[in-house]
């Protein structure tokens, strides 16, 4: 035990980050947000995911920082000799496995188990989403999986009671470490003319935006159906859709039937979502369901005014009435009532978003999540190596 603790001591732990997700997406920018936050000189980091297109931006920002990569094995169950043989040579300190879903990486966990990786840690960034679609077989593994990880975190308390009343999880084991970003990455000004030059915008006419992947989560749909009501009544209102996905082209097809080509513009994937952000007089959240989005805390921390739906961790991050409007989802009419109540009063619209800047800066700071996941991290590592 003295020479094991010693050649731990010699050397950085081995911190192992693992995605199955192919999209950009929240489990992602989780991910590099903590990798942006670390000590980087006390920890020796790697990323575990697939090489897809939609993945090239995270891919790329691994590269460039220095960050060593790894094609993930595989996700399903004949890929489990793979991945014991993939931890047994590679042989990680720590891996901290992250969930797009409840269901994501129980394959690799049990395979981290058997390969004897020391410290096993997961992020369930959707418990909401309910463990009724997979076979008996897939939720035998899941039930398997959860036993096997040391530790499993939450972003909100609306999301940990969610996942101790849908998964085996025991309560011990659940913590909830709220999402943080740096608030200086976000401007509050000085980019409204810029952007209105590249797409095509009246600068003095409102703008009104949604950032996130174009999936089914995010009923961008919705969006567009209050802004089709909204134009009745703003008609020189214009509307930024920024983010890609699988539901583009229907979205593109929906904003040409309710006549908006004119008004709105489609971005697609961005690097630079803080200046689109700064350009907009209101932000809008549309989702089904959700964590604790980014996409909200990013908006909030560019001093933007939030109209989001009342779902899982968002009543958490925007106040309703102080930083934000919450509306029910599904409900296009809502949207459209709450982004024009922000529009017909200006001056309570940039209240809200200097309160919700000032909230993100007591309550959602990136250094305040990774101090929490690191005192994790050698916790455990420490408890099970030391």
């Amino acid at each position: 035990m003295a020479s094991r603790t010693m050649r731990g001591q010699e050397r950085k732990p081995r911190l192992m980050y693992i995605l199955e997700s192919r999209s950009w997406g929240g489990a992602e920018a989780y991910v590099r947000h903590l990798i942006e936050g670390l000590e980087r000189e006390a920890w020796a980091v790697s990323l575990v995911c697939p090489q897809t297109e939609a993945l090239a931006p995270l891919l790329e920002w691994a590269r460039r920082v220095g960050v060593r990569l790894h094609r993930l094995p595989g996700e399903r169950p004949q890929h489990v000799p793979a991945l014991v043989r993939f931890f047994r040579r590679h042989r990680p300190d720590l891996v901290h496995f992250n969930l797009h879903h409840p269901f994501a990486c129980r394959y690799a966990i049990l395979a981290a188990a058997l390969a004897g990786v020391p410290a096993r840690i997961a992020t369930n960034h959707l418990p909401t989403l309910p463990p009724t679609a997979y076979t008996w077989k897939g939720r035998l593994a899941l039930r398997l999986a959860y036993r096997y990880v040391h530790r499993m975190l939450v972003d909100s308390e609306t999301n940990r009671q969610r996942a101790l009343a849908q998964y085996p999880i025991a309560p011990e084991k659940l913590s909830v470490v709220p999402h943080g970003i740096r608030l200086e990455d976000f401007p509050c000004e000085g980019t409204r003319a810029s952007v209105a030059e590249e797409f095509g915008l009246n600068i003095r006419a409102p703008i009104v935006g949604t950032v996130g992947r174009l999936s089914p989560q995010k009923a961008t749909e919705d969006f567009i159906e209050a802004a089709a009501s909204l134009h009745r009544r703003f008609p020189q209102a214009q509307f930024l859709i920024v983010g890609d996905g699988e539901r583009r082209a229907a979205l593109e097809r929906l904003v040409e039937a309710r006549g908006l080509c004119a008004s709105v513009r489609f971005t697609g994937y961005r690097e630079d979502v803080p200046r689109l952000l700064a350009a907009m007089d209101v932000f809008v959240l549309s989702s089904l369901y959700e964590g604790m989005p980014f996409s909200v805390l990013e908006a909030m921390a560019a001093a933007r005014p939030v109209v989001a739906t009342r779902v899982d961790g968002v009543p958490e991050v925007v106040v309703d009435g102080e930083t934000g409007l919450l509306v029910s989802p599904r409900a296009p009419e809502q949207l459209a009532e709450a982004i024009a109540a922000l529009l017909a009063h200006p001056e309570r619209a940039r209240e809200m978003g200097r309160r919700g800047r000032e909230r993100v800066r007591r309550h959602f700071s990136r250094e305040r999540m990774v101090e929490a996941i690191t005192n994790l991290y050698r916790a455990m590592i420490a408890q099970k190596i030391g």
